[in-house]
């Protein structure tokens, strides 16, 4: 007998629990429609008669207790929802394109996952895209045929397992000179929730441990190749780029590593693109919450 049956016994022998009439009439007529089927063997003899006690005991779980215990329903809502089925289709896409202006924004939607976790995000991103789309054309206004300018909107679904989901949005921005960022939405399935950043770690100076880990990584890439090059600790410029917020961009990898992402120009120079560093789950699990080492 597991926790769960430990409780429900216990709570349901406190509780003063009764079946109404119709119930009881339900559960008799299960087991008497059953047809008396002989059979020389025993084994095929007592089966329909185990199918009809196992149906009623089904039945009596999920018809009977919820609906006459108040103690038994609760205690089901406190179960988790695991692995719940999650999909992301494309919902619309704002499209233009001329000889000097470009526009192309998938916009995704995650379907099969009922709750605010979901709802948030589709809404967030219905709002991101909508923005960029409606700036599009107000810029389009301005420069007519004096410039070119572009912007290019595309998602991946980074993980999608029984216990957690992260959807990417990748914006690629082009007039002049190039710029790339990204939102990385994520839902702990286990709770069906948002999640953040700030949300994996127990200790509160979490930012400050994961930026000492990149400034090292940073560094010895450096060293090892001069044309590798990151604004950390840099005397010339007098300021340290590397800083992360509770809301940073990040994922997990296959190994259950996590990778920091920056954006482009956010700790190098274009040249090097939109940097990504692994950390090492098992040099920070000191300060993971228990439910992510």
């Amino acid at each position: 007998m597991n926790e769960f049956d430990k409780y429900i016994k216990e709570k349901l022998g406190k509780e003063n629990l009764s079946v109404p009439d119709s119930i009881k009439e339900r559960i008799e007529q299960c087991v008497s429609a059953l047809p008396a089927k002989e059979s020389k063997n025993i084994k095929f003899r007592m089966l329909p008669k185990a199918i009809a006690i196992a149906a009623c005991f089904v039945f009596v779980c999920l018809v009977v207790l919820p609906n006459c215990s108040a103690v038994y329903a609760q205690a089901l809502e406190k179960i988790p929802v695991i692995g719940s089925i999650v999909k992301v289709v494309t919902i619309r896409n704002y499209f233009y394109s001329d000889d000097y202006h470009q526009m192309d924004i998938d916009v995704p939607r995650i379907e099969g996952s009922e709750g605010s976790a979901a709802d948030y995000i589709n809404k967030d991103v219905d709002e991101l895209t909508k923005l960029l789309a409606d700036r599009f054309h107000e810029d389009l206004k301005e420069i007519g045929n004096e410039g070119h300018s572009g912007i290019y909107v595309d998602y991946e679904v980074v993980t999608n397992t029984e216990k957690w989901f992260t959807l990417k949005i990748r914006v690629h921005e082009a007039a002049g000179s190039s710029n790339t960022y990204y939102r990385f939405y994520h839902i702990d399935k286990v709770n069906g929730r948002i999640a953040e950043l700030k949300d994996l770690f127990a200790a509160d100076d979490f930012a400050a441990v994961l930026a000492d880990n990149l400034r090292k990584q940073m560094k010895e890439i450096m060293a090892k190749d001069s044309n590798k090059i990151y604004w950390v600790e840099n005397a010339a410029i007098g300021q340290d780029f590397v800083t992360l917020d509770d809301k940073h961009n990040f994922y997990w990898d296959k190994d259950g590593n996590i990778v920091i992402v920056f954006d482009k120009y956010e700790v190098a120079p274009g040249s090097m693109g939109t940097p990504e560093f692994v950390i090492n789950k098992g040099a920070i699990s000191d300060i993971l919450k228990p439910e992510y080492r």
